[in-house]
């Protein structure tokens, strides 16, 4: 499989790159150019970089590919999820403002006469209706 076209790939909390390095023999080539390489590296954050080789390892290649192939399934899976979430979270403004309400209502303070209908309890603001 072909490498990807870029110098940095991170994948399951590794984090790969292509690096050039120097050898450090008197008249190499890579003491005036660019250095030997380039070679993959990968950095988990922990310990120093693990010489990784010319080529990336099949699993890192592969789950490049699998993320490529799948970039509209996972857009999909997205959408409905922060939807999901934003109707949750929605409904839990709603349930805090209802209990605030309720709350405001023990205490004596003043509450929406919308707000009581809507919980049932219309008879507080004299309307006479339950």
């Amino acid at each position: 499989m072909d490498e990807p076209n870029c110098q940095a790939i991170r994948v399951n909390g590794v984090q790969y790159r292509q690096q050039y390095r120097k050898c450090g023999k008197p008249g190499c080539h890579c003491n005036t150019g660019e250095g030997h390489g380039p070679y993959w590296y990968g950095y988990d954050g922990n310990s120093a970089a693990k010489y990784v080789g010319v080529q990336l390892p099949e699993h890192v290649t592969k789950h490049v590919a699998l993320l490529k192939a799948s970039r509209e399934k996972l857009k999909g899976i997205k959408v409905k999820i922060s939807k999901r979430r934003d109707d949750l979270y929605e409904s839990y403004r709603k349930a805090d403002r209802e209990l605030s309400a309720v709350r405001a209502l023990e205490a004596g303070e003043r509450v929406d006469s919308k707000m009581l209908v809507s919980l049932g309890l219309g008879q507080f603001n004299g309307t006479g209706s339950k």
